[in-house]
């Protein structure tokens, strides 16, 4: 699997604070992105999850996330919509998972020895952009994800 250091630049997100059935992405993500689309909003990049529940939870029952996107401008928030200054300059371990999602824990798992061989200490939630998504792609086989694990060097 090819991985790569990334250096995440301060950023605004525009972003849905989630607590339901990981079978409601579909839902709220057509929510961010018919805000954005109706807003005219310029953003940059793809959709994004950080999960909070473990990602290996994440299909059993209720799971804590928050769907993004990241925002070229500043803009109003709505009832449902946060939007958010992210200050914190992140070093993240990225790799890309091909495919459904019904094998990314696999993914994970590789990240996970990657960072422990380069003695990266994993310190925060992961993310997956959704390059190729339930959003943007009928095929789920052709899905494209990249997972982002903040590090430090240890």
């Amino acid at each position: 699997m090819d991985y790569e250091l990334k250096v995440i630049p301060e950023q605004k997100w525009g972003v849905i604070n989630c607590k339901t059935p990981i079978e409601d992405l579909e839902i709220f993500l057509s929510i961010l992105l018919g805000w954005v689309d109706a807003e005219e909003i310029e953003t940059e990049g793809e959709p994004f999850i950080v999960y909070y529940s473990p990602r290996h939870e994440v299909n059993q029952g209720d799971a804590v996330y928050d769907v993004g996107i990241v925002l070229k401008e500043d803009v109003d928030e709505t009832d449902r919509i946060r939007v958010v200054d992210m200050v914190i300059s992140d070093t993240v371990l990225s790799g890309i998972h091909y495919g459904s999602t019904d094998n990314i824990l696999d993914t994970y798992a590789k990240l996970v020895e990657v960072a422990q061989a380069n003695n990266y200490d994993i310190i925060g939630s992961p993310k997956e952009i959704l390059i190729k998504g339930i959003h943007n792609c009928d095929d789920e086989n052709e899905y494209v994800t990249e997972i982002q694990l903040p590090i430090i060097e240890m």
